[in-house]
């Protein structure tokens, strides 16, 4: 078996983890002198920056809520389903690993919190100002990493139509000339900047926030605990007045 046949075969092992794949073919894209490629791998392997072009794959849409004190986490209603569907949808920069180790969580929902000031805007004329988050299904997450080794396996695909096999990840100068030939599809450069009014002080870095698991129950009974204290004191702080009132002699 080829070096090229046997890694064609690892992709498509859900067993071995993309991050891994991606290592192995950053050596080969190395090798190869597929730049544009290996500057995908890259990005993939450190994480986006905010003007990076972003792969479709990694543009996620989910459910954007607000932490109500009592109520916990409410959906966010909108006039505007253009507007609703422009913030839901959200970059994610985390390296293939980081989201490798988010997924070894159990969570079946993860969080992706906006900066304060996009959820001010967001809540602009709701009250009370609180925090907001997207909210992303497990399964999107997934969708990344499966992005990831279906661009992995195309590009060894197309080096094995090329007739470029490989000895031990050693290369002939004719194997590295037609490797050329292969189409990368992963040039990077800029992303545009956000259209429209919200967001666009800050370009691109409310889209790319750090996803977290959701948040669990011990922190939601944190803030419950909280608000069931004040309004036992303020009830016994009433309750004392109007007896002295009442009762005093």
């Amino acid at each position: 078996m080829t070096t090229i046949q046997a890694l064609i075969k690892e992709i498509q092992d859900q067993g071995i983890p993309a991050s891994s794949l991606l290592r192995k073919e950053k050596i080969l894209a190395s090798k190869l002198g597929q730049e544009d490629f290996l500057s995908w791998i890259n990005l993939e392997l450190a994480g986006y920056k905010d003007d990076s072009v972003y792969p479709d794959y990694r543009k996620l849409s989910g459910q954007i809520k607000a932490l109500n004190p009592i109520l916990g986490w409410r959906p966010v209603l909108f006039n505007k389903a253009k507007i609703e569907k422009k913030l839901s949808s959200r970059n994610i920069k985390q390296s293939a690993s980081a989201i490798e180790e988010l997924l070894a969580d159990s969570s079946k929902e993860y969080e992706m919190p906006y900066p304060d000031e996009v959820g001010a805007q967001i809540l602009a004329k709701s009250e009370p100002r609180t925090k907001v988050s997207l909210f992303l299904d497990r399964a999107a997450l997934v969708g990344v990493l499966t992005g990831i080794r279906d661009r992995l396996l195309d590009w060894a695909i197309g080096l094995e139509k090329q007739g470029i096999e490989g000895d031990e990840v050693e290369f002939t100068e004719e194997m590295k000339e037609k490797a050329q030939g292969v189409e990368s599809k992963y040039n990077i450069g800029k992303i545009e900047n956000f259209c429209g009014n919200l967001g666009e002080k800050n370009k691109q870095e409310w889209q790319n926030s750090a996803i977290v698991p959701r948040e669990g129950f011990w922190s939601k009974f944190f803030w419950l605990a909280i608000i069931a204290f004040v309004v036992v004191v303020i009830g016994n702080v009433v309750s004392t007045l109007i007896l002295n009132k009442f009762f005093s002699r």
